[in-house]
């Protein structure tokens, strides 16, 4: 069986706390129920496409509730609806989280952890496909996955790593098909994947404001399963979640 998985990223303006990779993962069967309520809830909102980061700063999209009294309000729970829609259908929301500082104490120390990609969210990329190239192992034979991302000025770059990634993993490669680039204004399940990486990344920075196990238990509850780089040595909740063993592609 064929999934289609669609991938996004997340993170602070500066990238100074740490980026997200979130994926979400479906059949040919799963899929087509996100069409229409997602669409009904763009047009009830009256925005024609999700964004987080116009949602974020009440800009594109979303800049139509700038400056009213609840405008904030407003926005936010079109996102926590879009996200609501997300957890009721059978689809699989993956996540890497990604530390800043983590990232940069791994790439100062290539003796330990090999050389890496300077570029964090590269790093946290090739973990949600290896990650999802797991999922598909699980499923057992005849499961395969293909990739989607928006088509941003990085595509080629992140295009080449998943090429380099798969050559450099045969263990995951048999599974994993192609990966192509999409206009995420055009395919709700972009915008999903927008959604979900925004929602966790919400909940990632309550976390490292206050970093207590009410807040972890919320981070972790946003994604299906998500992996925090540097957390108890990268541990996360069972061994099936851990970071994969897989040869990272240095740009």
């Amino acid at each position: 069986m064929v999934h289609r998985a669609y991938i996004d990223d997340s993170a602070d303006r500066d990238r100074k706390l740490f980026v997200i990779s979130g994926a979400i993962i479906g059949n040919e069967t799963q899929w087509p129920p996100l069409y229409k309520p997602w669409r009904a809830r763009l047009a009830q909102g009256n925005i024609q496409y999700f964004k987080s980061s116009h949602c974020d700063t009440l800009n594109g999209q979303f800049h139509k509730f700038r400056g009213i009294p609840d405008g904030r309000d407003q926005a936010d729970n079109i996102r926590d609806d879009l996200d609501e829609i997300i957890r009721r259908l059978q689809l699989v929301t993956l996540g890497v989280i990604l530390p800043i500082p983590v990232h940069q104490q791994m790439v100062d120390d290539p003796g330990k952890f090999g050389r890496l990609p300077a570029v964090p969210y590269r790093l946290a990329f090739q973990q949600v496909l290896a990650e999802c190239a797991k999922a598909m192992q699980l499923l057992g034979r005849n499961n395969i996955v293909t990739f989607a991302h928006d088509d941003g000025d990085d595509f080629p770059q992140l295009h080449a790593i998943y090429r380099h990634f798969k050559k450099g993993n045969p263990h995951l490669a048999s599974v994993m098909a192609d990966f192509v680039p999409l206009d995420d204004k055009l395919h709700p399940p972009l915008q999903a994947a927008d959604v979900a990486a925004s929602v966790t990344y919400r909940y990632a920075q309550a976390w490292a404001v206050a970093p207590d196990a009410d807040n972890l238990k919320r981070l972790r509850k946003s994604m299906y399963k998500v992996n925090i780089w540097g957390e108890g040595n990268s541990k996360s909740r069972d061994e099936a979640t851990a970071p994969a063993r897989c040869g990272y592609v240095v740009e």
